[in-house]
């Protein structure tokens, strides 16, 4: 095949690997898009002085205003992987099956950003971690402290709020209602008043044992015990029927993908999408999209080398939308 042809097929191939269905945790993000004139993009959070007051006759209304609560600075970072295949092993192979294993730059690419994702959550409950290059990732939200903390601050008030469930309790119905009552008297503005946040999403791993109890809770016809004795009251309608959207994320890995048993039984209780004052403020930026540059031929050592890159950053301004349940068991 002619050098063109070679380009041709790995465009091609790459429309395949690297725009194939997003992985759940991509669903947890906020994307938005990043502007080359600057190396960060800046998402910060608006608050409403609220609620109006009774007016005298005569006299002014009340003056209310918007303040600014915290921000998040999200980084952008280049990432990329070159794959170099001898001529030998080109000759060796049919075009297609080349295709498939020369051109996974692309998937090695997007499993990279997906991977940071994972991370991003799972490592949530640290200020950092060492992610598979040995670089420093931050997961701090705008107030400084971890995306998952006990004593989160607010920027116009000395109220404080955790966003990780007390007790660590194993994914249960009466765990879930705890962590409802998390949305319903804990997500406050950055003035200490109560706002709506509506859960709408369960996470867990894929720990088999998680998707399934989360599958019985939000599928059976009526409440049942996790492990499926009998219940007395089988008539009684089933309040969680359908009522969340289940998200299976491997967030039990390790920087470099390696299982972390430690965390396979945790779950998380969201608020995403939508509107981002109502959600979780979790944001995946984008200055360049997944590429896989033309194929590079040096005739002399008859070697084909193919590079993915892509340029990103991910962060999050707070940790309202998203309870994290560390259970172990």
């Amino acid at each position: 095949m002619t050098t063109p042809a070679v380009n041709d097929l790995i465009k091609k191939s790459f429309v395949k690997e690297a725009f194939r269905p997003a992985g759940d945790v991509r669903r947890i993000f906020h994307k938005e898009n990043g502007d080359w004139s600057s190396n960060t993009k800046r998402i910060q959070e608006m608050d409403r002085d609220r609620f109006a007051e009774q007016k005298v006759e005569g006299q002014s209304s009340a003056q209310r205003g918007i303040s600014q609560g915290y921000y998040k600075d999200i980084v952008r970072k280049t990432v990329s992987v070159t794959r170099l295949v001898s001529g030998e092993a080109y000759k060796a192979l049919t075009a297609h099956k080349l295709a498939q294993y020369a051109t996974q730059t692309g998937a090695d690419v997007v499993d990279k950003i997906e991977l940071d994702m994972r991370n991003f959550i799972g490592y949530g409950s640290s200020s950092s971690y060492t992610d598979n290059g040995g670089f420093t990732i931050d997961t701090t939200v705008g107030d400084g402290l971890a995306l998952f903390h006990t004593t989160h601050t607010l920027k116009n008030s000395s109220t404080t709020y955790s966003n990780i469930l007390s007790g660590a309790p194993s994914f249960s119905e009466s765990a879930l209602e705890s962590a409802e009552d998390f949305f319903n008297y804990n997500v406050l503005d950055n003035n200490g008043q109560r706002i709506t946040m509506n859960p709408n999403t369960i996470i867990t791993s894929r720990k088999a044992t998680m998707v399934n109890r989360v599958a019985r809770i939000l599928g059976s016809m009526s409440p049942e015990l996790i492990e499926g004795s009998t219940n007395a009251n089988a008539g009684v309608k089933n309040t969680y029927k359908n009522k969340y959207r289940h998200l299976i994320v491997e967030f039990d890995v390790t920087a470099l993908n390696v299982t972390d048993s430690d965390k396979s039984f945790y779950w998380y209780l969201g608020a995403l999408g939508g509107m981002p004052e109502t959600s979780f403020q979790g944001y995946y930026v984008s200055w360049t999209s997944p590429m896989v540059a033309p194929a590079e031929i040096n005739q002399d050592k008859w070697t084909l080398s193919y590079t993915g890159r892509a340029v990103y950053g991910i962060g999050a301004v707070s940790g309202k939308g998203l309870l994290q349940v560390q259970a172990t068991a």
